[in-house]
């Protein structure tokens, strides 16, 4: 993310400043979700480089210096003075807009995240959260986009003691402050990140990108730069430097391709490929005599947009979180509106805050003060404003009135005992249950070495095999499986279907590999007698997904070319899995909302259940007619229609049956309602033979 351009010891380049712009807006159309954008999360990684390259730059001048130490107090005083107060006030107006336009159940979820970005660990709370950078809503959280500053935060605290350190050991080692030392240490800790991320990529691809640990070896490829000035020296002296702008030029380009979709690798190996062209880039600019690509990121409009792009990063999630639910645009044009606000307000922010704060020269004679003010400023916006900031919008919640009346048992997630689905929407406390009320499939994902066990039984072996949707199901599953001595397992594609070869657009960046090796190891390697398929439905009236087949593409614009490539790769695959003589059980897809009419959302903001039904397809869509039609073919696969378990009323869908909330968002049942399905499923697998 952002960082801000230095002027002092280092000559200012305003060139910089204009590789900022380019990285900024690249993160904004990705967050709005800009199809050919879809790499653009690569921003963050020039980003990255950019910061360990100026930092160290800065911190390298003093450890050469005539005192040969690092000016700690300076240097913290000044990130303090930079980072700090912007993102003060961006957090509590973020609390105070999330808190109107979001529904109270998600108000605690947002107060733990906006607390945690306050106190710069945003990425170790989106972790342990398992939230997923690629695949979730935008809706999800709004200050996601704070866990790259919690990571560059966190290596503005360590990084320069850690490089003081190396600095000490290379004097005594060499007798001199040898840069050879200093280099190898560096380089050494940058391929360690590296290799941490890859090892990571597989079981949690959150852990892998937003570690602090997996993520420093690009602000250390920057470091690495910073500590051999020789390259641009020797370059700009030799032949070489008549080269410099077209290669510039190139390597601008692939700054571009690597964030598009026009390249098809996991956010790792494409970090890496980023990491290595802004390296390159930073030495082609900083080297060459002029050139076309040097004076464009050096035109002044592009270089202001560089000065206040980290106000432009703090402000773009916020415009996007309330125009992706107060409006409808395309992506391009949400784009178009959240970097024209945000760089509004970004400019607002550096104008009236950011450079007054950072240029005051009476701060420079009160360090200490300065960064204990700041840091106590961040606590204070965290622990204390915050909170009162959704407590406040919580009294004025519609709804919070009934909070008292039947409250049920909040830790089962009913909505009291013996109400019915006409009655007063459940209490607050049980809908933040219901909220919460996942199952998490991280730790049983298809790229783990072999399938994890859910179940040991001694009878047939089974897997469970899908997206989330298929995680929702397993606690009934296991259930099922203890009950019937199944021997039980998960192979989950996180974000992503079940039928080889078919993706959701915009997903998984990993999902066709991980469809490989689920079905080209995993399973033969398991020999399951039963295969469990579910996943979220692609066809829904309320939400239709355009999905990406692996041989022709995205299937925009044709529903009829979309309907045969999903039908020819569900049949494909059930065919493939019934020839090894498995019993395929294939959940079929559960009615889903639109995102804007969310059941549980709209039963926090309601006082009544009525209001929050929605209507969905009365009979099968094409891609259940499919499901059915290889169930009719074949005895050795069933169908599960669960429809009539989940809207009695078909096709009116209740937000509250049998005194149970359904539904968790917009698409996810609650897992205590899908375990209270398992007597009806187990009677039906029994009644069709797949349970004894």
């Amino acid at each position: 993310m952002p960082t801000p351009p230095e002027v002092e010891g280092w000559a200012h380049r305003p060139h910089l400043d204009g590789l900022r712009a380019l990285a900024v807006y690249l993160v904004v159309a990705f967050h709005a979700g800009v199809g050919r954008a879809s790499g653009g999360f690569v921003g963050v990684d020039v980003f990255f480089v950019l910061s360990g390259y100026l930092v160290t730059g800065l911190l390298v001048r003093d450890l050469d210096g005539p005192g040969g130490r690092v000016g700690f107090g300076r240097f913290y005083s000044r990130r303090v003075r930079r980072l700090l107060p912007a993102a003060a006030v961006n957090l509590v107006v973020t609390a105070v807009v999330f808190g109107a336009v979001a529904a109270p159940v998600e108000w605690a979820d947002a107060q733990r995240a906006i607390r945690a970005a306050a106190l710069y660990v945003a990425n170790w709370h989106f972790i342990a959260q398992s939230a997923d950078y690629f695949a979730a809503d935008v809706e999800a959280s709004p200050v996601a986009h704070y866990w790259s500053l919690s990571v560059e935060e966190q290596f503005y605290v360590v990084w320069p003691v850690l490089l003081a350190a190396v600095y000490a050991v290379a004097r005594r080692w060499r007798g001199g402050p040898s840069r050879r030392v200093v280099q190898a240490a560096i380089a050494l800790a940058a391929l360690a990140s590296f290799g941490l991320a890859r090892s990571l990529v597989g079981p949690n691809i959150s852990r892998a990108y937003q570690g602090t640990d997996t993520r420093a070896y690009q602000l250390l490829a920057g470091a690495l730069l910073a500590v051999t000035p020789g390259i641009v020296a020797r370059l700009h002296r030799s032949r070489a430097v008549a080269v410099l702008p077209a290669a510039a030029a190139v390597l601008v380009g692939a700054v571009v391709v690597l964030a598009s979709d026009a390249i098809d690798v996991d956010a790792i190996w494409r970090g890496l490929a980023i990491t290595v062209t802004t390296v390159g880039l930073i030495v082609a600019l900083d080297a060459a005599e002029g050139g076309p690509v040097r004076a464009l990121l050096s035109w002044a409009p592009l270089t202001y947009l560089g000065k206040i792009s980290y106000g432009t990063y703090l402000w773009h999630w916020l415009v996007i979180v309330v125009l992706a639910r107060e409006v409808e645009l395309g992506h391009l044009a949400t784009a178009g509106v959240a970097a024209a606000v945000a760089t509004g307000l970004a400019s607002l922010s550096y104008e009236l805050l950011e450079h007054p704060i950072r240029s005051a020269p009476a701060q420079d004679r009160y360090r200490p003060v300065v960064i204990a003010s700041g840091l106590a400023l961040s606590l204070v916006v965290g622990v204390v404003i915050v909170p009162r900031v959704f407590d406040r919008a919580s009294a004025s919640a519609p709804g919070t009135a009934q909070a008292s009346g039947g409250a049920g048992r909040a830790g089962s997630g009913r909505a009291g005992a013996g109400r019915a689905a006409t009655g007063a929407a459940p209490a607050p406390s049980v809908l933040d249950v219901a909220f919460r009320d996942n199952f998490d499939t991280a730790p049983c994902q298809a790229a783990r070495a072999a399938a994890c066990s859910l179940a040991a039984g001694s009878g047939p072996k089974a897997i469970v095999v899908g997206d989330s949707h298929a995680g929702m199901l397993t606690p009934m599953l296991e259930d099922l499986a203890r009950r019937h001595h199944l021997d039980l397992h998960g192979g989950y594609l996180p974000f992503c279907p079940w039928p080889r070869g078919i993706n959701y657009q915009g997903s998984s960046k990993t999902c066709f590999a991980d469809q490989a090796e689920l079905y080209d190891r995993t399973i033969p390697e398991l020999d399951p007698d039963i295969v469990f398929l579910a996943h979220r439905p692609i066809d829904d009236v309320n939400d239709p997904l355009t999905v990406v087949d692996e041989q022709q593409g995205p299937l925009r614009g044709s529903a009829d070319r979309q309907v045969a490539a999903v039908d020819r790769r569900i049949t494909d695959l059930v065919h493939e899995l019934r020839a090894d003589g498995r019993t395929v059980v294939i959940f079929e897809p559960i009615p889903v909302v639109a995102k804007a009419r969310n059941p549980l959302t709209c039963l926090s903001s309601q006082r009544a259940v009525e209001p929050c039904r929605f209507v969905t397809r009365a009979g099968p869509g094409p891609e259940e007619q499919t499901i059915r039609r290889l169930a009719a073919e074949d005895p050795g696969v069933v169908a599960v229609n669960l429809d009539p378990l989940i809207c009695p009323y078909l096709p009116i869908c209740d937000p509250v049956v049998d005194d149970l909330v359904v539904k968790r968002d917009d698409n996810h049942l609650t897992v205590t309602f899908a375990r209270s399905l398992r007597e009806p499923v187990e009677a039906y697998l029994v009644a069709q033979g797949v349970l004894d």
